[in-house]
């Protein structure tokens, strides 16, 4: 399935989308369910995982409504976004390096991921397209 097609299904639109995020086209954007194998190096709570060529979801995912999933969806599309602008070594840099940077100044896990501006951004737009 596409992300268009999860959008779509949860009333959110693509062409908004589309001038969102103009790096990225939804149609254009695989979205599979991430084999267990692949979740083992997924870090504790992730339910999914955006690279530069798709989005992985965790099964569990599938059972949130549409709304939530379009809503995930375009968080994970800003960061296919972020991918695609900085480039794989810029993103791995901005996001690993600000990550790491917090856990050593002794943020909790949690407490680094939320704070990390890659994420920040993500869930911002991703606000802009909740409905409720």
């Amino acid at each position: 399935m596409t992300a268009g097609e999860i959008l779509r299904r949860a009333g959110i639109s693509v062409g908004a989308v589309r001038l969102a995020l103009p790096r990225v086209d939804p149609d254009g954007v695989r979205v599979s369910v991430a084999r267990s194998w692949f979740r083992m190096f997924w870090a504790p709570g992730i339910t999914a995982l955006a690279l530069p060529w798709g989005v992985y979801l965790h099964p569990k995912r599938l059972n949130a409504s549409a709304e939530r999933l379009g809503v995930l969806l375009v968080h994970e599309l800003t960061h296919v976004e972020q991918w695609r602008r900085l480039g794989t070594i810029g993103w791995l840099r901005c996001y690993l390096g600000d990550y790491l940077r917090r856990r050593r100044h002794g943020m909790a896990h949690f407490e680094a991921y939320r704070a990390n501006p890659l994420e920040v951004e993500a869930r911002a737009l991703a606000g802009t397209f909740a409905t409720g």
